[in-house]
């Protein structure tokens, strides 16, 4: 059936439907959460941006967004009835702060644990704008801050890569064509333990989460390079330091967001 027909001067003629507004990109920086459904990972946050000194409200499944982190937020600017001008998230990354300000209080945040504003000022006053590619790349010079020894460098070194491969496996999920409901089920059934699933029993989440069959698990495995008959797939056989290397292969910024083109570059 077509839309909904209305009579004009005797003249029977269609309703245009209404046209959705544009997509847009939004940057900003996540100041609070003000409301988040647990089961659907609906959130409603309030973000700052170089728009003003106002903030904005921003709506949408905010997987794993955290106050404090740089966001890249793709969607559409919509009115409410009752709360006014709001942005309505579609998917977002997370983009990494690049100003000594910008550094120092994502550092403070709380986000990467065994940093906190103390040590983040100490870290950033002495590596700069280097700071985030020093955590990333040589995280063994942290020692190199007063009263930074190797027992809290360990620690900060593990934080980072593991909030690193738990952002690169959902976005990798989203990839594959993971729903969003899925994606915050997935999320909120493992957490932390997210990336020991993916990497050692994918096979796993059609069991322990509604919603995901053999099929979809099928699809993930296929993506990082499981054959859908291998005994790997079953066990957990297939190296882990493979797995997670596919999923940033898959995640790069050349790669396409869609999940038919990553499916088909992983049996290139």
């Amino acid at each position: 059936m077509g839309g909904n027909v209305t009579a004009v001067g005797g003249t029977i003629g269609a309703v245009p439907a209404p046209t959705r507004p544009p997509l847009a990109v939004l940057d900003a920086v996540l100041e609070r959460l003000t409301y988040v459904n647990e089961e659907t990972g609906y959130t409603v946050a309030r973000v700052a941006t170089d728009r003003g000194s106002d903030l904005l409200t921003v709506v949408g499944a905010l997987l794993g967004a955290q106050p404090g982190e740089s966001l890249r937020l793709q969607g559409r600017w919509s009115s409410h009835p009752q709360y006014g001008r709001q942005f309505e998230v579609d998917s977002y990354t997370t983009v990494l702060p690049a100003t000594i300000q910008g550094i120092q209080r994502y550092l403070g945040s709380g986000l990467v644990k065994g940093i906190g504003p103390v040590f983040a000022e100490r870290i950033v006053a002495h590596f700069r704008l280097d700071t985030l590619r020093v955590i990333e790349e040589e995280p063994s010079r942290l020692v190199e801050v007063p009263g930074l020894g190797p027992k809290r460098t360990a620690k900060i070194t593990a934080a980072w890569e593991e909030q690193t491969a738990i952002k690169e496996v959902m976005v990798f999920l989203q990839g594959v064509g993971v729903s969003t409901s899925l994606a915050v089920r997935i999320f909120k059934k493992y957490a932390d333990a997210l990336i020991s699933v993916v990497r050692n029993d994918l096979y796993r989440l059609a069991a322990d989460v509604w919603g995901i069959g053999f099929k979809t698990a099928d699809t993930i495995a296929q993506a990082v390079g499981i054959p859908h008959d291998s005994p790997a797939a079953v066990e957990g056989q297939l190296s882990p330091v493979v797995v997670l290397r596919r999923i940033r292969w898959l995640c790069r910024p050349s790669s396409s967001a869609s999940g038919q083109t990553s499916s088909s570059q992983a049996q290139s």
